[in-house]
């Protein structure tokens, strides 16, 4: 983050963090996006992907299935409902 990129690519930037590292890292990745860095994110996680504001659904290479999350402000609630929503919305992508 030294040189200020306007993109950063992180590829399961919580894959082999405990739950607290995981939020850490997520809430940095927030902020950064929050000043203007545009950030590219793969996971597996849906609790990571549930902070995002937009998720593409991959099979095999392709994307089938694009959802609008809007900007995530941080509670706990909005969290919740935001997993809720994303974890059905991928139920009927058929994940």
């Amino acid at each position: 983050m030294i040189n200020d990129p306007k993109m950063i690519f992180a590829d399961e930037p919580t894959g082999a963090l405990n739950r607290a590292s995981s939020d850490e890292v997520m809430n940095e990745l927030l902020s950064l996006n929050r000043d203007g860095t545009t950030i590219m994110c793969v996971t597996h996680d849906a609790k990571v992907a549930a902070k995002c504001s937009r998720v593409l659904y991959i099979v095999d290479g392709g994307i089938v299935g694009e959802k609008e999350m809007g900007h995530f402000d941080g509670g706990d609630r909005e969290l919740r409902d935001r997993e809720r929503e994303l974890n059905n919305w991928l139920m009927e992508q058929g994940w």
